[in-house]
């Protein structure tokens, strides 16, 4: 991606090393603006805190034992992933387009295609840290959700990982009290130090899980817990970065709230578009458009499967990727198409 930095109109190369420098430099700095916004880190705590409560109030396990949880980890991680692209696509260059700080920038030997695909890259990076603790949540809330274990006394009684659970419900709170005093002691920006907290906080505490059982006594180390939500949350990360795709575009025309607004619109279409166009008998060259413009979500929410003890192969996996890929630099295209064709202030 380097040489969408090289300026064809001023006739002036930039070469590979240097183009490639600020590309990563402006998709770093990108990322670090959208972490340091509160509705990001608002956003990611509040995911992980809803994803550690459900597990805990739960009175029925519908006949699978940590279903709901599971189930409900993955649902939480799909509905603010969403939320959290669209905020951080408008916030990376809707907002700079319109304070003319995207107009600065370009204004330097840095063209539009290479500032449109840093910004990308830079909503990727975002996408990924929340995903990241998105699914370490999943997984530990399965984990602290009801199971049947052996009890002191040798019966085979339901049985919450209440430790767990509270070390998980805990670690946003110790984040931001950590942050607090960072804020307070070192002078830096308490979201620059609350975000990386959780990144660290969160392995910690599945590390954590391991050393106790569901009684809470020390054990010898192992990790109880449900490794097939991976590739279930994998296919919701690639699901986010489709969206990001799509929200980075619409930015060029649209602000946060249209944005977000035609994010939901299009997860809702996918849904139900094969059942909609199935239903209705359409199966000729209009049904076929539709199939093709409108992403069929059904690819990538796969948690179904799940189910007893159903796993989702990572073939399947790698050829939604592709599918992902694909989509992506389609929508990436008319980003760019009308990114050029945007004035800038």
């Amino acid at each position: 991606m380097a040489f969408l930095f090289f300026d064809i109109e001023s006739n002036t190369g930039i070469d590979n090393y240097g183009c490639m420098r600020r590309f990563l430099t402006l998709s770093a700095l990108t990322a670090i603006e959208v972490t340091r916004q509160p509705v990001y880190l608002l956003l990611t705590m509040t995911c992980i805190v809803l994803t550690a409560l459900v597990p805990m109030v739960l009175l029925h396990q519908f006949a699978e034992e940590g279903k709901i949880a599971r189930d409900s980890g993955l649902a939480f991680h799909l509905i603010f992933g969403i939320v959290v692209v669209g905020y951080a696509a408008s916030s990376a260059l809707a907002r700079e387009i319109r304070n003319g700080t995207a107009s600065l920038l370009l204004s330097k030997p840095v063209s539009r295609n290479g500032y449109f695909l840093a910004k990308f890259v830079g909503v990727l990076i975002v996408t990924a840290g929340f995903s990241w603790c998105a699914t370490l949540s999943t997984l530990l809330a399965e984990r602290v959700s009801e199971h049947r274990a052996y009890g002191a006394g040798q019966s085979y009684e339901p049985r919450i990982d209440w430790l767990t659970g509270d070390l998980l419900m805990a670690s946003p709170f110790v984040a931001i009290l950590i942050a607090g005093l960072l804020s307070y002691w070192r002078k830096c920006a308490f979201q620059s130090a609350a975000f990386p907290l959780l990144l660290v906080l969160l392995p910690a505490v599945l590390l954590v899980s391991g050393c106790v059982d569901r009684f809470g006594s020390i054990v010898p180390y192992q990790l109880q817990l449900d490794w097939r939500i991976l590739s279930a949350s994998l296919l919701v990360t690639l699901a986010l970065c489709v969206f990001a795709a799509i929200a980075i575009s619409l930015s060029t025309r649209l602000f946060t709230m249209p944005t977000i607004v035609v994010c939901v619109l299009l997860l809702f279409a996918g849904l139900v578009l094969d059942y909609t166009l199935t239903h209705v008998g359409q199966t000729g060259g209009f049904a076929a458009v539709l199939r093709a413009l409108i992403p069929n979500w059904q690819h990538f929410w796969r948690a179904d499967v799940l189910t007893g003890d159903g796993v989702i192969a990572w073939t399947y996996v790698c050829r939604v990727g592709a599918y992902a890929a694909m989509y992506v630099l389609a929508v990436l295209s008319l980003g760019l198409l009308s990114f050029s064709r945007v004035d800038m202030k």
